[in-house]
């Protein structure tokens, strides 16, 4: 009950790679986050194979299902790539514009959930997808759920894709778990709210969201830190080097430890550590 355990926990702004090996496992996950997203008021996207299949595995585990589905609340269904070629921009965008359709319509959030077994043949970029992708997550409207089966992809693949999520849940984490880090962007103050862990099991994507900061050339950003937990030193040096050049930092609830990093990787004049 692993998986399901911390789907409970989830909230808008998380980004989950689901590692399973049993079809249970992944059913079970799934009707559970899609029938906490209609209790939430949340649309629901489900990509992948089988949207009948699908339908018919949720109806059996007391989702009511054809109701959401007739009152646009949620979508079964839909290949990715679509026409057998994939474009990780083309697709980020695609998801902004869903997100873009849900808020308009008036829903608190959009879960996304996403069948991945089409992406056994297409490894070259699947990783940079997953950890771009984050920069969505982060603006706090999204959530999304990556199922993928242990069964078609080898643990080499696997670990490239999980250090692109935040968080990774196996039938093995256990079920009293939190998502391991999140990060939300926030707008006053202008920055980012970081929380949890970052390590090299979420490099990737702690890398994607904060270099999104670095398109913004605000004059004063603003870093939430009171909720990191841990960060691995070479989680502080990206920091530091998105930091760099700027005119003011403000990092609120700096831990001693994270500010002898900081000085130790060079953190400039400007930054400013709040406790």
């Amino acid at each position: 009950m692993a998986a399901t355990g911390l789907l409970d926990r989830l909230t808008p702004g998380d980004h989950v790679c689901l590692i399973f090996d049993d079809e249970p496992l992944r059913t079970r996950s799934v009707a559970q986050y899609i029938r906490a997203g209609l209790r939430d008021h949340h649309r629901i996207v489900y990509h992948g194979p089988g949207s009948d299949r699908v339908e018919a595995e949720l109806t059996a585990r007391g989702v009511d299902v054809r109701p959401a589905i007739d009152r646009g609340q949620l979508r079964l269904g839909g290949e990715c790539p679509r026409d057998g070629t994939f474009d990780p921009e083309a697709t980020i965008e695609s998801w902004q514009e869903e997100a873009r359709r849900a808020a308009t319509a008036g829903y608190r959030g959009l879960r996304a959930v996403g069948d991945m077994s089409w992406a056994v043949s297409h490894d070259e970029r699947l990783p940079w997808y997953e950890a771009e992708v984050n920069r969505i997550f982060a603006e706090g409207y999204v959530m999304g759920v990556c199922l993928y089966d242990r069964r078609l992809f080898s643990e080499a693949r696997l670990r490239r894709v999980t250090r692109a999520h935040p968080s990774t849940v196996t039938p093995e984490t256990d079920p009293r778990a939190v998502p391991l880090f999140r990060a939300v962007r926030t707008a006053d103050p202008y920055g980012i709210r970081l929380e949890g862990e970052a390590d090299l099991s979420n490099r990737q994507a702690f890398t994607a969201v904060l270099e999104h900061l670095t398109e913004d050339r605000a004059p004063t950003l603003t870093v939430d830190v009171a909720g990191l937990r841990f960060a691995d030193s070479a989680a502080v040096r990206i920091l530091v080097h998105v930091m760099d050049g700027r005119e003011r930092v403000r990092l609120v609830g700096c831990s001693r430890m994270l500010r002898k990093l900081l000085a130790f990787h060079g953190a400039g004049p400007a930054v400013e550590c709040l406790p």
